[in-house]
């Protein structure tokens, strides 16, 4: 829920984190959520819980984005799927049964002892970043300035197996653009010309920038990355699977309780049949990393529409449609897995990518927190729409309007990523 509080602040998030290092901004996040929840503990009146769930919602969309940026920073490219998924899953499984073991806690032992076990958490969460090394001091540590290799205007010593005793100096040419290595320089004739080919093919300096420069010249950096059609299929498919997880919570209760009359312990146990196939998330992104994203992310679109379709079948009070429920319900969670952790390994594979068709784009920082930043944002306007747009529908219409509502919102979710998909080959 504290994706609902967040969300205007987290287009603000992801540039101080690309300036400055991750781990001040990370511990300040869970110094804030830390705040939060001991408000929500002690406070009774309106306006401090309002406070405190604003505080919350900043301190989510600080170390969501500062996390998720760390993470791509730390790991291989190859890699960054299955850590991205194990990341999720646990986002999602926090989501999903947090609500019932806060219930179980609170039923057996009271309501102080619901936020002990969170600020507990949170301050184990807080002694883990001390003994953090971050990636961008570890490069400059290891970096041994003797073994720099030679370049330009460069003194470099040659290894001790080398036939010279002596160091060779590298003297820069006057003109930049005859810095050409002289062990690599053909015979020369008369007829040659004066400047070789190999400099004419390289852009001149008056050649017109891409959109993406132009937009990162004269606005922030997040528009020059939604120029990127890529990522703005990855935003809108995560807002489509965060929708479709938050839209449970306003309908299945109702469902359940008037179909079967379930009790509120029986309507939290449903939720682990969504929940429980989040465990798969690191395969996922392992499959992702190896297949590629889009055939993954439409997999799960395909699973999901059907099986929400599916869910219509459901109407009675027996033990079939009992089961029949909890089938489908794990098949939805399945698909929706199968999209989300692609999906942000995806949003790090479009800044690199940017970054190579425009040099010198994001600066030397990256802005892979800023691109993260954005696709928090996505999730957290779903957490807003899909509770309403379901609601509405099952307000309104009823239980299978409702779920053929759902399904064709999934379904619109792979119409981006075919289309990028298309335009990439």
């Amino acid at each position: 829920m504290e994706y609902r509080w967040r969300s205007p602040l987290l287009l603000l998030d992801g540039w101080p984190i690309e300036v400055l290092l991750v781990k001040p901004p990370f511990l300040g996040g869970l110094g804030v959520l830390f705040l939060s929840t001991l408000l929500f503990a002690v406070g009774r009146k309106p306006a401090i819980l309002v406070v405190a769930r604003c505080l919350q919602g900043a301190s989510a969309g600080i170390i969501y984005t500062v996390g998720l940026s760390m993470l791509v920073e730390t790991v291989g490219r190859d890699e960054v799927g299955s850590w991205m998924g194990l990341t999720l899953s646990g986002m999602t499984s926090g989501v999903m049964i947090g609500p019932l073991v806060g219930g179980l806690i609170y039923t057996k032992v009271g309501y102080y002892a619901v936020f002990a076990v969170v600020l507990a958490f949170i301050a184990l969460s807080s002694i883990l970043p001390l003994f953090m090394i971050e990636n961008r001091l570890a490069r400059e540590w290891l970096t041994n300035p003797g073994d720099q290799r030679d370049g330009y205007g460069t003194i470099s010593n040659k290894p001790d197996g080398d036939h010279s005793s002596r160091p060779t100096v590298h003297i820069p040419s006057q003109d930049p653009q005859s810095r050409v290595s002289t062990s690599s320089r053909e015979p020369c004739h008369e007829e040659d010309p004066l400047l070789r080919e190999t400099l004419s093919r390289e852009p001149l300096p008056t050649e017109r920038p891409g959109i993406a420069h132009r937009l990162a010249q004269r606005f922030p950096t997040t528009c020059a990355l939604m120029s990127s059609g890529r990522l703005v299929a990855a935003m809108y498919g995560g807002f489509v699977q965060t929708s479709l997880i938050c839209s449970f919570d306003g309908i299945l209760p109702m469902f359940v309780h008037r179909t079967f009359v379930w009790n509120s312990s029986a309507t939290g146990l449903i939720f682990l049949a969504i929940s429980v196939p989040a465990i798969t998330a690191p395969l996922i992104g392992a499959l992702s990393d190896r297949f590629g994203t889009s055939i993954i992310v439409l997999t799960g679109f395909t699973l999901s529409t059907l099986s929400l379709a599916l869910l219509s079948l459901v109407t009675e009070n027996s033990i079939q449609h009992k089961v029949l429920l909890s089938i489908l319900l794990a098949l939805t969670g399945l698909g929706l897995t199968t999209i989300l952790s692609p999906l942000a390994a995806d949003m790090f594979g479009v800044v690199v990518q940017m970054g190579k068709d425009n040099e010198g784009l994001f600066g030397r920082a990256g802005a892979y927190a800023q691109a993260y930043g954005l696709f928090d944002t996505a999730l957290a306007l779903g957490t807003i729409f899909g509770p309403t747009y379901a609601g509405l529908l099952y307000e309104k219409a009823g239980w299978r309007p409702a779920v053929w509502g759902l399904a064709a919102f999934c379904a619109s979710g792979s119409i981006p990523i075919i289309g990028s998909s298309i335009s990439r080959k």
